[in-house]
């Protein structure tokens, strides 16, 4: 069984609303690209988790999952050196190998020509990372752009965050890690302090995106809380856990091992942590990902 890569519940609930929200879908169903977008933030400020300023910025924008957002900063920072913490989202150092300059974020201090981007929570941990606050206090005194990768907030418990910092242009948010299905739709957004004039804004304005997305996107708001997977999964991710010999965390879908634990110690990301996914365990069917 694959414990170690970021799978959403198999959920067969889940799977079958989306199944059939797909099936009511109206691919020109136009006008609810601006109601999706705003709906979003509303129902992520529903969350339990205390988050707060998110309305410090104004362009709300639908991407096809968090990725495609981060997409758009490498482009719109394609000078500056890029910088990532150790064992945050691989697709980060995947992009840049071969065309831009980077540097982990432990390896050198933040530098007045850098760009920084990584997850809140941790994608390695599912808490906030421990040099959050310095690394954006050195950004904020530097004038460097920072990106927040904030897809696993959606299958988060206990965060406080305040996403007033100077430094932060542009945060974004996924459903993939939180409904089954929804990875397949890729239904995220985007918010960044001002209106960019950038492709993303390009393509809502025209309406170039996934309508399909769209209206699951709303279809999954309207019928489940921001919290749903903490509501529903929570105590029996505390009692796998235990049963593992490891400790949860805040992200539902997760347990921490230690490094010298005999099944999970070699899952290295290249941090102390060693992130285990126990999503498969909680779900009551199969992932079909893996058949």
């Amino acid at each position: 069984m694959n414990l170690k890569n970021s799978r959403p519940v198999p959920n067969s609930d889940v799977y079958k609303f989306i199944q059939s929200s797909i099936k009511s879908a109206d691919i020109y169903d136009l006008k609810s690209i601006p109601k999706y977008c705003e709906r979003y933030v509303d129902w992520i400020l529903k969350s339990k988790n205390n988050i707060t300023n998110l309305d410090r910025f104004k362009s709300k924008q639908f991407v096809h999952g968090t990725s495609q957002s981060f997409d758009f900063f490498y482009l719109s920072n394609h000078n500056k050196r890029m910088r990532t913490f150790k064992g945050d989202f691989l697709y980060h150092q995947l992009s840049w190998r071969h065309n831009l300059d980077w540097k982990h974020i432990e390896d050198d201090e933040i530098r007045k020509n850098d760009a920084v981007i990584f997850s809140l929570p941790f994608s390695d941990s599912g808490d906030i990372h421990p040099l959050t606050n310095n690394i954006l206090d050195k950004c904020d005194e530097l004038k460097v752009p920072v990106f927040l990768d904030c897809a696993y907030m959606i299958i988060a418990r206990d965060i406080t965050f305040d996403f007033d910092r100077p430094c932060i242009q542009g945060i974004s948010f996924s459903m993939s890690k939180g409904f089954y299905g929804a990875e397949k739709l890729r239904i995220g957004l985007r918010l960044t302090r001002e209106y960019k004039d950038d492709q993303v804004e390009v393509f809502n304005s025209m309406q170039m995106l996934n309508t399909i997305g769209v209206h699951v996107g709303l279809e999954i708001m309207n019928h489940y809380e921001f919290d749903y997977n903490n509501n529903q999964y929570k105590d029996r991710q505390i009692e796998i856990c235990k049963e593992l010999k490891i400790n949860p965390s805040k992200c539902v879908l997760f347990g921490n091992a230690s490094p010298n634990h005999n099944e999970y110690g070699s899952y290295d990301r290249g941090t102390s942590w060693r992130r285990v996914c126990i999503s498969s365990l909680l779900g009551d069917m199969k992932d079909l990902h893996y058949i």
